[in-house]
């Protein structure tokens, strides 16, 4: 059997035991099993309670659902990881290099094009210092 002081001095309970009168605490636990019950039941997380100075307990407002455990499942990736065999290359090594200057030009220093006139003088120009 339970002791009814010591439910009393649980932190949870306490602010229910403090509001209703020490005859009706057996029937204050006896409703609050009830009111837990029912929460399961719906499969909600929590409710709002409402109790009487005689130990009744009622359910005013019902919480959240319970969460999906399938929810909060970690996102798989769609693609292989960077280091994966699967991206590597069966180009030989010394076309690999070649290959990659037309594929990958803009790594290797331009553009692949050839520079116009335009361009030329342009990159060509010192910068000049503002004096002023």
């Amino acid at each position: 059997m339970f002791s009814l002081a010591r439910l009393r001095k649980e932190p949870a309970l306490a602010q229910y035991f403090a509001f209703v009168h020490p005859f009706f605490w057996p029937v204050l636990i006896w409703q609050l099993g009830r009111a837990v019950a029912q929460v399961r039941a719906a499969g909600r997380q929590g409710a709002l309670l409402r109790v009487m100075w005689w130990g009744g307990v009622r359910i005013e407002y019902l919480g959240d659902a319970a969460p999906s455990p399938s929810a909060y499942r970690p996102v798989e990736p769609t693609r292989k990881a960077w280091d994966d065999p699967v991206w590597s290359s069966d180009l030989p090594a010394d076309l690999l290099t070649e290959a990659q200057r037309s594929i990958f030009p803009c790594t290797c220093g331009g553009s692949g094009r050839p520079r116009s006139g335009l361009t030329k003088g342009a990159s060509a120009l010192s910068p000049i210092t503002d004096t002023s």
